[in-house]
């Protein structure tokens, strides 16, 4: 395993957001203005953290079936899950954020 899987796995799901930022043109014209694929609304982060889901890792073990019964996870909040995960991905396989 690289650091760069343990990292992956540990990353928590209020800092993504954080970090995609930091590694992108954040001050460019509009950047501001735009939600991140790798940021989710804090009214899911705190459904996610509520059912104990805190880390990217816990987010994937959780499944869709899981997600999809949390109370306050509608079709919009799963969808941005969804897109996050996908987001995630692309960034850890060295694609665009």
């Amino acid at each position: 395993m690289t650091d760069q899987d343990a990292t992956h796995r540990t990353t928590q799901l209020s800092s993504l957001a954080e970090m995609a930022a930091a590694n992108s043109g954040w001050w460019k014209a509009d950047a501001l203005d735009r939600r991140s694929e790798l940021e989710l609304p804090p009214r899911v982060l705190h459904v996610l953290d509520s059912a104990g889901i805190r880390t990217v890792e816990d987010l994937k073990a959780a499944g869709p079936h899981k997600l999809r019964k949390l109370d306050g996870i509608g079709k919009l909040g799963f969808e941005q899950i969804v897109a996050l995960l996908r987001a995630f991905d692309r960034q850890a396989n060295g694609g665009e954020t």
